[in-house]
């Protein structure tokens, strides 16, 4: 999977003194290997949480929840909203961190508006859940994991309005792309991936 390379500010919360490395618990500091366990640890989260789903309201504290059963085996940090101020990764430049979770109320409002994307027919559902995504892409929460977070949030959340979504039938590079281009407001590409990958329950 291509990488882009992170820059934020406030690099001292997060690393191991004059290093990218993040603080972990297991007080690995190599990245490779970090990498590595953090993929492993998370992907068996990912599985548990697939099955048994996070209650709550689709709300920041929500998403926060699902961050931190991903992560907090890893990081202290897992659950909190990112600090230090903006952070950029490849050309996408994100949140102030003093903005985070008002930004976040603001989609929320929105997504309550839509009643969570219930009732609607599926051309219509990919269509404003592809902009619901690049919305909480643009915040970017956390300090990492926030694809994978996102990607477990909006299942429970397509779940909840009928749906399905089949994240692991799309190339990631593809995804990865169409995340970019709707946070730059281009939604085609991340609505015509959705409507592959979505089903109704």
């Amino acid at each position: 999977m291509q990488k882009y390379e992170y820059y934020y500010e406030g690099a001292e919360f997060y690393c191991y003194p004059d290093t990218n490395v993040l603080i972990n618990k297991f007080h690995i500091k190599n990245d490779v290997e970090l990498d590595k366990v953090d993929r492993q640890i998370s992907a068996l989260k990912a599985v548990e949480l697939s099955i048994n789903h996070i209650n709550g309201k689709f709300d920041f504290a929500h998403i926060c929840e699902i961050h931190r059963y991903l992560f907090g085996d890893i990081y202290e940090w897992a659950g909190q909203a990112r600090k230090g101020g903006f952070m950029s990764k490849g050309g996408s430049v994100f949140a102030n961190s003093d903005f985070i979770e008002s930004n976040f109320n603001d989609y929320y409002e929105k997504l309550t508006k839509e009643n969570y994307l219930k009732n609607l027919d599926k051309s219509i559902f990919c269509e404003r859940l592809s902009y619901f995504m690049g919305e909480v892409n643009s915040i970017h929460p956390f300090r990492d994991g926030n694809g994978r977070t996102a990607r477990l949030y909006f299942s429970q959340l397509a779940a909840n309005a009928g749906y399905k979504l089949l994240f692991n039938k799309i190339d990631k590079d593809e995804l990865l792309l169409a995340d970019i281009l709707a946070y730059q407001g281009n939604y085609q590409l991340l609505t015509e991936i959705l409507n592959q990958i979505t089903t109704q329950i």
